[in-house]
């Protein structure tokens, strides 16, 4: 009575539970954690700030894009180059998508200042606020790989 218990038992609880172990696990693979890649996106992070920095400091009637022009630029270059040392990492999907992110919100914002003219200290600090986010979550993002 003993065996027969024991085969009905794995039969009907321990195979079907490690059926759904096996089943309900996923394994994600991920890049390997690069802390050159993180001290970068801090660098950028803190060069961003003080791009936003600067122009609260600048008077609003002073903020034309001519002004701000390199700056733009260079951070432009900056966040390029971080996106194809991403891009070229295998397995690195979620960062390569917020480096798109980061980048495409850069370029719009320097297209509306080039648009505009001018911004203002609401628009700063919106823009200053949302890319401190990005950061972040490219900085965390790559810690936990």
């Amino acid at each position: 009575m003993n065996k027969h218990y024991s085969k009905g038992f794995f039969s009907i609880y321990l195979l079907p539970t490690i059926l759904l172990l096996f089943v309900s696990c996923t394994v994600q693979y991920v890049a390997q954690y690069d802390e050159s890649i993180k001290n970068e996106i801090i660098r950028i992070a803190s060069e961003v700030n003080m791009f936003y920095v600067k122009l609260l400091e600048t008077d609003e009637v002073e903020r034309t894009y001519d002004i701000f022009q390199k700056d733009y630029l260079a951070i432009e270059v900056d966040l390029n180059t971080l996106l194809m040392r991403n891009k070229i990492r295998p397995l690195n999907e979620e960062s390569i998508k917020q480096g798109e992110i980061a980048l495409e919100l850069w370029l719009a914002d320097k297209e509306q200042h080039k648009i505009n003219n001018n911004v203002s200290d609401f628009i700063i600090n919106q823009h200053k606020n949302q890319f401190q986010r990005i950061f972040i979550a490219m900085a965390l993002g790559e810690a936990i790989k």
